[in-house]
């Protein structure tokens, strides 16, 4: 730490707390969490009306030909396909496979595991708290326009 600098304040907090838990896990593929990512990032998409490469990048802020390769990878592996989009059949919109869905499910058990894990001498109501708070602070996110005044996610 900087001598004399201030305690960090919630937004440093923040940054830290999404910087230690967006790394790999020791030991795992990280290709194998970006398949996790790319799937989520399609099945978010997926219930919001279609997922297409663009709303993908979009959706991990990331560039169309970077998601382009994620998208590909996964769809390689079997976890996302193309399909007609509904009403236009010249448009092809990313769908997530019985496979991807797989995927998900556990990814999702893992998480729930880690966080578990973590809170373990939390009490129930700590725990209920710090999810109702994680949740309004994504939905904040969402909810506030970007530069530009464009919604978060449109």
């Amino acid at each position: 730490m900087i001598a004399d600098a201030p305690a960090p304040g919630p937004g440093r907090t923040l940054f830290r707390f999404v910087r230690h838990w967006s790394r790999r896990i020791p030991g795992a593929d990280p290709e194998h969490g970006r398949d996790v990512m790319v799937t989520e990032a399609v099945l978010a998409r997926q219930e919001e009306g279609g997922a297409t490469v663009n709303a993908v990048a979009e959706e991990l802020g990331i560039d169309q030909s970077g998601a382009s390769r994620l998208v590909s990878r996964a769809e390689r592996n079997g976890y996302l396909r193309k399909a007609p989009a509904p009403g236009d059949a010249r448009r092809r919109v990313l769908v997530v496979t019985d496979e991807g869905a797989a995927l998900l499910r556990a990814a999702h058990r893992w998480q729930e595991s880690v966080f578990a894990e973590l809170t373990a001498d939390w009490t129930g109501a700590e725990v209920e708290e710090f999810h109702r708070l994680m949740g309004r602070l994504t939905a904040a996110r969402y909810d506030r326009p970007e530069p530009g005044g464009r919604a978060a996610r449109e």
